[in-house]
């Protein structure tokens, strides 16, 4: 790509896919503690710890000013589907395949484009329609559902793309002048309200070693945030856009090496058409 040849495309290229596959070690690291402790609890320390690469960023770049602008109603209702996003994800986590979960999770960008559609008012042709049935029939052949029993935990994993797709049209609506900082930080300190709320009576005692696991995932977390956000701002579209498929490849790669998960052909095929179809309507925007 002709884009690549600037060093610094190079460099944010690098950093968004650096970003993204540091997503697919969090949600492993997750998938670890998922039959242990309850969801809301993995989620209150793991977002706690990534706000310490988050703070670090901000005070690094002189971003602090910028929060006292944000928008904190946009931010409430954002980080709350944000939240049923992450609390859905997690749940099935502990139950599905890495590799099937982000065959659910990248249904999001077929979802938002309707949901733009119905509610923005943006214009939507046949083309990218097409596209989203074709994305939605590589989610059919990648589950292979009549070949495989679907259990309860495919319907609630679904919920994690569709509450992400509301976050996202919600920011589209109101939050198009909010800062990078303020995305980062007040995210995370709503994330940390919601979770706190429902962990009053679900708290267990973590043993040392899982909550470093779950410190470090959030710690990660937020490190990979920093590189997709800072990416984001300065790759054109047509290059960031395909780099968070490489979570997909990652997740084969992860869950089988770490679970013993191997994909399916399904899983493969299903998956093109997912990344296809994702890659298509993202670049027709």
């Amino acid at each position: 790509m002709k884009f690549l040849k600037k060093k610094s495309y190079l460099v944010d290229f690098s950093l968004a896919l650096l970003g993204y596959i540091l997503l697919v070690f969090f949600d492993t690291l997750n998938k670890k503690l998922t039959g242990s402790y309850q969801v809301s609890q993995i989620v209150f320390v793991n977002t706690f710890s990534a706000l310490i690469p988050i703070f670090l960023f901000t005070q690094i770049k002189n971003g602090w000013a910028k929060l006292k602008k944000a928008n904190l109603k946009v931010h409430f209702l954002r980080a709350g589907f944000m939240f049923v996003a992450t609390m859905c994800f997690i749940t099935s986590l502990g139950h599905l395949p890495l590799v099937i979960m982000y065959s659910i999770v990248f249904t999001a960008p077929l979802i938002l484009t309707i949901g733009a559609n119905l509610f923005l008012n943006e214009k939507v042709g046949w083309r990218r329609y097409t596209a989203i049935i074709v994305g939605f029939l590589g989610v059919i052949i990648s589950l292979d559902p009549f070949n495989e029993t679907l259990n309860k935990y495919v319907f609630i994993a679904f919920i994690s793309p569709l509450a992400v797709s509301i976050s996202w049209l919600i920011l589209r609506k109101y939050g198009q002048k909010e800062s990078i900082y303020s995305f980062l930080i007040y995210g995370k300190i709503f994330m940390i309200i919601f979770s706190g709320i429902f962990l009053f009576n679900n708290f267990v005692s973590m043993n040392l070693n899982d909550l470093l696991i779950n410190f470090c995932s959030g710690f990660i977390r937020g490190l990979a945030l920093i590189c997709i956000f800072s990416a984001a701002r300065n790759l054109p579209s047509s290059l960031f856009a395909p780099t968070q498929f490489i979570q997909i490849f990652a997740a084969a790669i992860i869950g089988y090496l770490i679970f013993g998960d191997i994909p399916t052909f399904n899983n493969y095929v299903g998956n093109i058409f997912i990344i296809g179809a994702g890659i298509y309507i993202i670049m027709r925007e």
